[in-house]
């Protein structure tokens, strides 16, 4: 029997998929135009199930009675990318997927180790690999979920939905720092 991808857990999960989006900049292969027309200052054409995969996915979810979100960890200074971001969320949302943002400075300095990963229904943990670009090399799972969950809870209503957070002035969810996340014990290749 094969192992599971993390292409194979969206149609797999029952309860929810939840992920931990960390870096400043990521480099997606198909969204060069969206970009571009977003950096002129031109609006972004809508995403819909039938020009979208992720929007269709999340559809697909929500149809079955599962959940899906993410934190954006936000940092400073706010890049281009995390602002195309925040112009495209409003569509994942409208789909369906629960778009949460933090800003970096009210993590401990310790996050800076946690590396993007997606959590299906506590069972089930991928952790994501990207190159100093930010172009994603592939995901692998990691076998101790326990300390995912725990980041999960962590970050648990110390998040404020995207749409509410302003990028040109950070809210204050909390008046100290999210302590530093569970040790991880993660797969070689993200060690390496």
């Amino acid at each position: 029997m094969s192992e599971l991808t993390l292409g194979d857990m969206y149609s797999r999960f029952t309860r929810y998929a939840w992920r931990y989006e960390g870096r400043d900049v990521y480099s997606v292969g198909g969204e060069e135009d969206r970009i571009a027309t977003f950096l002129r200052g031109e609006a972004l054409p809508r995403k819909t199930r039938e020009n979208n995969g992720w929007i269709a996915t999340v559809e697909d979810v929500r149809a079955r009675g599962a959940a899906i979100g993410r934190v954006r960890v936000v940092g400073r200074p706010v890049t281009d990318y995390t602002r195309f971001e925040f112009a495209a969320y409003p569509d994942n949302v409208a789909a369906g997927e629960d778009v949460q943002a933090i800003a970096r400075e009210a993590l401990d300095p310790a996050w800076a180790g946690v590396p993007d990963f997606w959590l299906f229904d506590d069972t089930t943990v991928f952790v994501q690999h990207f190159d100093q670009d930010g172009q994603f090399l592939g995901a692998e799972q990691a076998h101790d979920v326990a300390p995912f969950v725990a980041i999960r809870e962590l970050l648990l209503g110390q998040t404020v939905a995207a749409g509410a957070f302003d990028l040109s002035n950070f809210p204050r969810q909390r008046t100290a720092a999210v302590g530093p996340p569970p040790p991880l014990n993660l797969p070689a290749t993200a060690r390496g």
